[in-house]
């Protein structure tokens, strides 16, 4: 863990955090439509890999703003296995982007940008793609768990959440004691999901903390 932290630059995260504190409303802008097309493109990838309805409204607008960028990318980047492999290209070159673009907002030169070491980019383009696929998982078990609470078992949209979680809520509950009524399984996997959080913070430091 020391070694790879030893091993990355910590010039490039520094002056980051330092004008982030005093971020401009462009670069909110940025930071901000970057997470929630990111976010878009990852739920885009479960919504194929778990062959959900593409006429539910939600999946049409998905569809339609994703479609732009994905059509030109699938003609180089197949899919594989029903894993859109160009939906994940794209969030990996936005998280890798992510920095550089928030830098020349904040008015700093792209040379200076240039000199910064490459790879820490390509990695953090790594981790971003991690990153948005525990987010999107997180926030699709949590809103299907609220909507679960009010038994709205012939709703479109908790179906669709239903759909889109059951692939990693399943192995959960094979493994836990039957408990009646009661599902742990959501609460199973958020608990993995912030272990895993703290697990790659550890491991990659500030690093993860740009990715996400």
């Amino acid at each position: 863990m020391k070694t790879i932290n030893l091993c990355l630059s910590f010039r490039l995260a520094s002056v980051y955090l330092r004008k982030r504190k005093s971020m401009s409303s462009i670069s909110f802008l940025i930071s901000t439509a970057l997470g929630l097309y990111i976010f878009v493109l990852m739920l885009r990838m479960w919504l194929q890999y778990c062959k959900v309805d593409f006429y539910h409204p939600v999946s049409q607008g998905i569809v339609k703003l994703t479609n732009p960028v994905l059509t030109p990318l699938r003609k180089a980047i197949p899919t594989v296995k029903n894993i859109d492999l160009a939906a994940l290209f794209f969030v990996f070159v936005l998280g890798m982007v992510k920095v550089p673009l928030l830098y020349i907002a904040n008015g700093q030169w792209a040379a200076e940008i240039i000199r910064q070491e490459w790879l820490q980019y390509v990695l953090i383009g790594a981790l971003t793609v991690v990153a948005a696929f525990g987010k999107m998982i997180f926030y699709v078990i949590f809103f299907g768990a609220i909507l679960s609470w009010f038994n709205r078992g012939n709703d479109q949209f908790s179906y669709l959440l239903y759909q889109l979680g059951e692939p990693v809520l399943s192995p959960i509950r094979k493994i836990l004691p039957r408990t009646g009524m009661i599902d742990f399984s959501p609460m199973v996997l958020a608990f993995g999901l912030f272990f895993a959080d703290k697990v790659l913070y550890d491991i990659f430091g500030i690093l993860w903390q740009l990715a996400s």
